[in-house]
């Protein structure tokens, strides 16, 4: 359990991280409040860990390549942040997503 609240506490370092990139290249609103993109919204681990169970999620880790070989959260795809745009455009909108 503990290893997963370590991941869920960086995947919400990693958000954080993408949404203030985000804001820098200007391609995506942000909530100026939340400094996250729009739309983004935190879940509580209780909440996703259930969902992640179910396979209700999709957990997209954005590191390059060397790091996501070297550890990530099980289950987890490796779209590296420079490629993320191209990739979402072929994801359906209803896909619930969370970035590591």
């Amino acid at each position: 359990m503990r290893p997963l609240i370590a991941g869920l506490a960086i995947a919400a370092l990693l958000l954080f991280a993408a949404s203030s990139f985000a804001q820098q290249q200007r391609k995506y609103e942000v909530d100026p409040k939340t400094r996250w993109a729009v739309g983004a919204k935190q879940t509580p681990a209780d909440e996703l860990k259930k969902q992640l169970d179910a396979g209700t999620v999709m957990i997209i880790d954005v590191r390059q390549p060397s790091s996501f070989e070297k550890e990530t959260i099980p289950g987890a795809i490796n779209v590296p942040l420079d490629q993320l745009e191209g990739y979402l455009k072929k994801i359906s909108k209803d896909t619930y997503i969370v970035f590591t």
